[in-house]
């Protein structure tokens, strides 16, 4: 089994308000929030993660699937694992395909878990959704991630642009390779369509095609992932909550 580890860990507060009946104070639960993400391809069935060898409730992802929701997990050195989810989606259909170790996970941090590649030799990626900016009420935090594994002898790496590359789109992040995360930046939020060049041959493979909505004070990943028949998808990743 193989690990890939990417990106330090930093803390951001995350609150979830559990009130008692009598009227007490308010509860904050500072445990992590995790989302996990199936990009693989070639998988029968689901995919489905672990964490510490527990099998994390809800993760049983068709392929091209996020978790709509949030895992709490708990803080610590974290161990993270991917395979094959049984039928009922309740655990792994025998042992993880891949595993990334001793992730430093911090109370009130927000995380994603992505597993892409071929379902038969997947490779893992934990990254934490920090944004240490301020944002304004009509802003959002955006940045680009790169998912979609090499297939052939080339090695590709992508430009991602917001906006129609042919409508003079800005370029956000430049020559991001297999496993690599831009740096933020600061976008007006709002619906947003986005593009991106494959280099070398600077061939476009979304044109202002792909969209999602940035809500007013969000931290977003766009992730590049590799879909069933050989294309690709930018997969929008909000930060858990």
């Amino acid at each position: 089994m193989k690990r890939v580890l990417i990106m330090p860990v930093l803390a951001s507060l995350s609150f979830v308000a559990a009130c008692g009946g009598d009227g007490g104070p308010t509860e904050v639960d500072t445990r992590p929030s995790v989302r996990f993400v199936n990009a693989t391809t070639g998988m029968s069935g689901s995919g489905g993660f672990s964490t510490n060898g527990q099998f994390a409730a809800g993760s049983a992802l068709a392929s091209g699937q996020a978790m709509q929701s949030c895992s709490k997990v708990n803080a610590g050195t974290t161990s993270f694992g991917f395979g094959v989810a049984n039928t009922n989606g309740t655990g792994l259909n025998g042992n993880v395909l891949v595993t990334s170790n001793n992730e430093t996970i911090v109370a009130g941090g927000s995380y994603t878990v992505v597993a892409t590649g071929s379902a038969a030799n997947p490779s893992l990626f934990v990254f934490s959704n920090t944004l240490s900016s301020e944002l304004g009420t009509n802003q959002a935090g955006l940045r680009f991630a790169n998912f979609a594994p090499n297939t052939g002898t080339t090695v590709y790496n992508y430009v991602f642009y917001r906006g129609a590359i042919t409508g003079g789109g800005s370029p956000l992040a430049i020559n991001v390779p297999f496993g690599g995360i831009s740096t933020f930046s600061i976008v007006p939020s709002g619906a947003t369509t986005f593009s991106v060049l494959q280099v070398p041959g600077h061939t476009v493979i979304m044109d202002g095609t792909s969209s999602a909505t940035l809500q007013g004070g969000s931290v977003n990943t766009m992730a590049l992932v590799p879909t069933a028949s050989g294309g690709f998808q930018l997969m929008h990743l909000p930060r858990c909550p």
